[in-house]
């Protein structure tokens, strides 16, 4: 069926599937890497992006929730899945359903898929997480043998991998709590060993540690802003990854307004002179931050336009008054992408909104067309 909409997010899965071999370079041979496509694969689409990526040769893929790993599994994806927010607590029959792999942070967890695997008639593999200074999912470090302990009790239960998450790992100003990171969960590993496990796939490094601190790589990383073209701690990336994303639309009217009117709700913006102000059909609701009110950008052949007044909930307005040509309904605008030489990326919409490259990814809503 074709789009009716006049704003697409074209997703370039070609670029995806490099992004990923240049991963790959950075890593040891026989490092395993698990594609980061929970958030609908960082908003790109999941089910597209997951099957370019298995092509190219990913490894694991994570998701954060079951639903997310039910809906690649529908679509015929076959690669092992790793449901980085657990089962949650009613999840585990659905993801022992779906042959997910739980990253299992507490006890509660383990025995809630213990009752499910038991009733399945199955044994279930499991990583398990531990917290070595996230704050937010995985056994505490001293409460982890006790995990272990009563997770070996378990018969429908097998851990074959363990894991943590690096919170400061993109950045060098947070190198000496990622390295105690990193201390903290091979002790974990090691007190896990003397218990007589041997999990066959350890992980810790995100996005960050991949380019920041290569040595934490262990058997497998997890890489997810990097596949999708971007570096987390720089709009300059640190290893060559180009953008996935552009977002396009086209003028929906050209307007010529006299000096002396307000544009937009709450008349922020008042024209000073004469001007041309071109509306675009798309908002908030769109995923187009209303930050960016009076901050941002947009280009057309090449040429920046500013917003001018608030982002609405359905449209946006641009001056047009400066280009160097008229512009007309139904041209071509590059919200997110690259126009004749220029660009807008997704570091530049973040610095313009006040927020990071992540919240601007997942931010394009569904309304908007993936299209590649």
């Amino acid at each position: 069926m074709d789009h009716l909409r006049p704003t697409t997010a074209t997703i370039d899965l070609a670029q995806l599937g490099a992004n990923l071999r240049t991963v790959r370079q950075h890593l040891a041979p026989g490092t395993k890497v698990l594609a980061a496509v929970k958030g609908d694969a960082y908003g790109h689409g999941a089910l597209a992006c997951a099957t370019a990526l298995a092509e190219a040769g990913a490894d694991w893929f994570g998701v954060a929730l079951v639903e997310e790993g039910r809906s690649l599994r529908q679509g015929g994806v076959t690669r092992p899945i790793l449901c980085m927010g657990g089962a949650g607590p009613r999840g585990s029959a659905e993801a022992i359903a779906q042959n997910l792999t739980p990253l299992v942070s507490h006890l509660d967890e383990a025995y809630a898929l213990e009752a499910a695997a038991s009733a399945a008639e199955t044994v279930v593999d499991i990583h398990a997480k531990v917290d070595t200074g996230m704050g937010r999912l995985g056994v505490p470090v001293h409460l982890w043998p006790h995990f272990l302990d009563r997770t070996a009790d378990l018969p429908h239960i097998r851990i074959t991998g363990m894991a943590s998450h690096l919170s400061q790992s993109e950045s060098a100003a947070g190198t000496i709590h990622t390295h105690e990171q990193v201390r903290r969960f091979k002790e974990a590993v090691d007190v896990a060993r003397a218990r007589g496990l041997e999990p066959s796939l350890t992980h810790i490094a995100n996005s960050g540690a991949i380019i920041q601190h290569p040595e934490t790589a262990l058997d497998m990383v997890r890489p997810g802003l990097l596949l999708y073209g971007y570096d987390p701690d720089s709009p300059r990336p640190r290893i060559p990854v180009r953008p996935v994303m552009s977002v396009q639309t086209q003028v929906l009217i050209v307007r010529d307004l006299p000096a002396g009117v307000g544009v937009s709700y709450g008349a922020d913006f008042v024209t000073t002179r004469a001007s041309r102000i071109a509306t675009l059909p798309v908002g908030y609701a769109d995923g187009y931050p209303r930050a960016l009110s009076g901050k941002a950008s947009v280009l057309i052949n090449g040429h920046r336009a500013p917003i001018r007044g608030r982002v609405c909930m359905d449209m946006c307005m641009i001056d047009v008054t400066d280009l160097p040509f008229d512009v007309h309904p139904g041209d071509l605008v590059t919200l997110l992408g690259q126009s004749e030489g220029a660009s807008i990326d997704a570091w530049d919409l973040a610095s313009w909104a006040g927020t990071i490259p992540y919240e601007i990814l997942t931010g394009f809503s569904e309304r908007i067309p993936r299209v590649s």
